[in-house]
């Protein structure tokens, strides 16, 4: 197993996130094709990248990339069609939450599956990854809030990318997993009153990850069985949301 390993510290003044301090989401979608397509999405000006999120319409679709830039100023996602694909248009979104504040990137390389973590006492705000083609199986915070976990099926190249940094009331909720007897299903969990959303995390047994992302006060995870057709469709998924004050 070949593994990379790169630590980015910003150059921005080291301004600690002040409990007043919004949140900010953006958003882009790409144009409709069958095509496999990347689409990104920039934070405004003064802010950074916290959380980041991706999604697909249409069946047969996942992402493959949801990467922030080096800078943490841009989250570019790219997703592509798999299994018999499909004849249908679709597109992809990419999200971002943005704040200001010091920020630092970790990213980490490895076959299957993937672990960056974060330096010091900061702590992960946001989950990003890659795989080189292939679909995501996991795409989550680490319990303890110290990193990114990432996966992908067989012995495909992933990249972890773990945001890290403080904010006040940094905790992570969900984890729980859920059952799906369905071709196709999707989990949300919440932040409790008073937080706010920073980003999102999944990861499903037996599927596909089709969508990571933070929507207003939650966040949610969708994905479809990675079964063939005519088997007995059984698969797991579980959300988890990066919340703060």
């Amino acid at each position: 197993m070949s593994t990379a390993l790169l630590v980015l510290g910003l150059t921005s003044p080291a301004v600690a996130f002040a409990e007043t301090d919004e949140v900010v989401a953006v958003q882009a979608t790409s144009p409709e094709s069958s095509a496999a397509k990347s689409v990104s999405v920039s934070c405004p000006d003064g802010t950074k990248v916290v959380g980041v999120g991706g999604s697909v319409t249409g069946e047969r679709t996942t992402i493959t990339r949801v990467r922030p830039s080096d800078d943490l100023t841009s989250v570019e996602v790219t997703a592509v069609e798999h299994g018999a694909g499909t004849v249908q248009q679709w597109t992809v979104k990419a999200r971002a939450k943005c704040a200001s504040g010091e920020v630092t990137l970790v990213a980490k390389s490895a076959t299957k599956n993937a672990e960056a973590s974060c330096p010091g006492t900061q702590k992960t705000l946001g989950v990003a990854g890659e795989t080189d083609g292939v679909h995501l199986t996991r795409l989550a915070p680490k319990g303890n809030l110290k990193g990114a976990l990432v996966e992908a099926p067989d012995n495909a190249t992933v990249t972890a990318y773990a945001i890290c940094g403080s904010r006040p009331g940094l905790v992570l909720r969900g984890g729980t997993s859920s059952i799906v007897m369905s071709p196709t299903g999707s989990k949300s969990v919440a932040c409790q009153s008073g937080e706010q959303v920073l980003s999102a995390g999944g990861a499903v047994g037996g599927a596909v990850i089709d969508d990571v992302e933070p929507v207003g006060p939650v966040a949610i995870v969708s994905g479809e069985s990675a079964g063939a057709q005519g088997q007995a469709i059984r698969w797991s998924i579980t959300p988890y949301v990066v919340c703060s004050q």
